[in-house]
């Protein structure tokens, strides 16, 4: 769990994310659940960035913020976040450079929710039925949050990974799946959502029904038809909607691992959600040719290695502990 938080907590703070996915987080943070473990992995980060990289203006913004807020007469909260926290959010917010004081007055009167957290480890899958009915299967390294009870007029949930959803039918409470600047919305249907924190690209897919979907920072939108894809690239801001192959979208579900026009990189990406190994290489070794492989199910990590590197050609790996080394070939 405490790992878990700490991945959280670091993934936004080192991506900018839209407003609204900002509040999200913040609440989810503010929540008293796990609160000592909140509290040790910001902490963990303040340490890392060190008083020598705040900006200058830090403690008058500190200071206005915590004028505006009523923090130190505020008596109707359970519990005080200690001085050092708020510290610690000012100098992340001024790093990432778009979090306002509106945010933190946000922030600091949030009402008591009620939030689940739940995050599927590494070479695993996890089945989770939400509140409404709604079934998911989340992929590995996936964290859903998603409330005890769903109130208000939407249905909303904060995704970092891949699941698919087959979402409990009700006109009245839109489905909604946030993550990163990207956002699917549903009445009912089942779509898949791809959006690890660490891929370029952010991926939602339609198996049925319809679904509208906000991306760029929730800037451009698109409504997607059954088995029509949309994938939106992060570093070039740049959208496609294709027809992919349905059996490939859901391939992840049945265990098996399909890799179709990948680089390498993006393949090593791939294999770490996979299975419990870190990657150690040098990128400028890596060819930028692409290339496709089908795996089934329960294929090791060594057997899908064999392939790739007979099929690379000037590329070998070592497998120690929980480490994969890849060592281009001596000529």
């Amino acid at each position: 769990m405490k790992n878990c938080i700490r991945r959280i907590v670091e993934t936004f703070v080192r991506n900018d994310y839209s407003e609204q996915t900002k509040k999200e987080v913040w609440k989810w943070f503010a929540d008293e659940e796990h609160a000592e473990e909140k509290e040790q992995a910001l902490h963990m980060l303040w340490e890392k960035a060190g008083m020598e990289s705040a900006p200058a203006n830090m403690n008058d913004s500190l200071k206005k913020m915590k004028q505006n807020i009523g923090f130190q007469t505020e008596t109707r909260r359970k519990k005080l976040l200690p001085s050092w926290i708020w510290q610690a959010a000012a100098v992340f917010f001024f790093a990432v450079s778009t979090v306002s004081i509106t945010l933190m007055i946000y922030f600091s009167r949030i009402e008591d929710v009620d939030l689940i957290e739940n995050y599927t480890p590494v070479a695993d899958l996890r089945q989770v039925t939400l509140p409404d009915g709604t079934e998911v299967i989340l992929n590995s390294k996936t964290t859903l949050l998603y409330p005890a009870q769903f109130k208000g007029d939407t249905r909303s949930v904060y995704l970092i990974g891949e699941a698919d959803f087959k979402v409990k039918p009700d006109k009245e409470h839109p489905f909604i799946v946030k993550s990163n600047g990207f956002q699917v919305t549903a009445l009912g249907t089942e779509f898949n959502v791809e959006a690890y924190a660490d891929d370029d690209c952010l991926t939602a897919t339609l198996l049925s029904g319809s679904v509208q979907v906000y991306f760029n920072n929730l800037q451009s939108q698109v409504i997607l038809k059954p088995n029509e894809q949309l994938v939106f690239n992060r570093n070039t801001k740049t959208h496609q909607v294709h027809r992919p192959d349905m059996e490939d979208v859901t391939a992840w579900q049945r265990g098996e691992l399909i890799f179709s026009e990948m680089s390498l990189e993006d393949i090593i990406t791939r294999l770490e959600h996979k299975y419990p190994y870190t990657f150690v290489y040098s990128l400028h070794s890596l060819k930028k040719d692409r290339y496709t492989f089908r795996f089934p199910a329960k294929t090791t990590l060594p057997q899908v290695m064999d392939i790739i590197t007979r099929v690379v050609g000037d590329m070998e790996y070592q497998i120690k502990e929980n480490k994969c080394y890849l060592i281009q070939k001596k000529r």
